[in-house]
């Protein structure tokens, strides 16, 4: 019997994610609160009812079937109490305009590679392959091993993008069946974590076991204006590229606005930052350049 896994979203014909084209599998659940968190409807790892106004009629029959309770019908508006009814999922049949629907699905492990095998003429041809995201991929470490060893067998690439928490040490028991790994670099100083994401966590630990397994890693990291866009943390960064060999490149990833359709219920506490402009960017491009970054790229520029 194949094991299950929830997901959240796929998406095909990926450029971003790793070499070539590539289908990103994006797994729900996700340990750390990262208050820029651009995929927020990951963080839980349950399935969970999102509501979609711009479908809503206020025709009422929602209010109805819950009696009044957590849903009400304000000014021509609905407001819902997530609180009572993140797991509501019968709403999704109650409402005549698809107002309500779900973020994420549960699939076998069969289920999905058959999703992944449609292109796997497009992974050949372009040296890609599937990329599991989240959310925090690795939580649901069973699953994504069940489907990569299947994969693998094929000769498909696979990529695992990562956070650097791992309080499990899943990484290490990943090396067998993952083939590059995505890895995020978000802060420099160990009490930012905890005071920005609410986790300690040692991230030279992580890169340690991929360097000494000689896997292929690309280092995402994300700036956010007046979180980590200061020049230490740029230093930290090009003296990582430059320390360690198996790092195939550096990306850098500018914040960028969150404006999500659908509402849910939250899990962490959201924040809006400073979206960086072009002088913001070329100030990043000259500190790193001064401090000798090695093969890095900023929105798919060389820097």
């Amino acid at each position: 019997m194949s094991r299950k896994g929830i997901v959240f979203d796929i998406q095909r014909f990926s450029v971003n994610d790793g070499p070539g084209i590539r289908t990103t599998i994006f797994m729900k659940g996700c340990y750390l609160r990262c208050p820029w968190c651009h995929n927020p409807e990951s963080i839980s790892p349950k399935i969970q009812l999102k509501y979609n106004p711009r479908k809503c009629t206020a025709c009422g029959k929602c209010v109805k079937h819950v009696n009044g309770d957590g849903i009400k019908i304000i000014n021509n508006q609905l407001s819902i109490d997530f609180n009572k009814h993140d797991q509501n999922f019968e709403l999704v049949n109650v409402c005549p305009n698809n107002a309500y629907e779900t973020y994420g699905k549960e699939y076998s492990s069969d289920e999905l590679i058959e999703i992944i095998i449609k292109d796997i003429d497009y992974y050949n041809v372009s040296g890609g392959g599937v990329t599991f995201s989240g959310g925090e991929a690795i939580n649901q470490f069973e699953f994504i091993k069940e489907v990569s060893i299947k994969l693998k067998e094929i000769g498909i690439h696979i990529c695992l993008d990562i956070s650097g928490y791992d309080p499990e040490n899943q990484i290490e028991k990943s090396i067998e069946f993952i083939d590059e790994y995505l890895l995020d670099y978000k802060l420099t100083e160990k009490e930012s974590y905890k005071k920005n994401i609410k986790r300690e966590f040692d991230f030279y630990k992580v890169i340690e076991v991929l360097k000494n397994h000689n896997k292929s890693t690309i280092l995402r990291c994300p700036i956010i204006p007046s979180v980590n866009d200061y020049e230490d943390h740029f230093k930290a960064i090009c003296k990582i590229s430059n320390d360690y060999e198996n790092i195939r490149y550096v990306d850098i990833l500018p914040y960028h606005s969150l404006t999500k359709m659908y509402k849910f219920k939250y899990i962490n506490k959201h924040k809006k930052y400073e979206v960086p402009n072009k002088d913001m960017k070329e100030l990043w491009k000259k500190i790193l350049k001064e401090n000798y970054l090695k093969n890095g790229y900023l929105e798919n520029e060389i820097i």
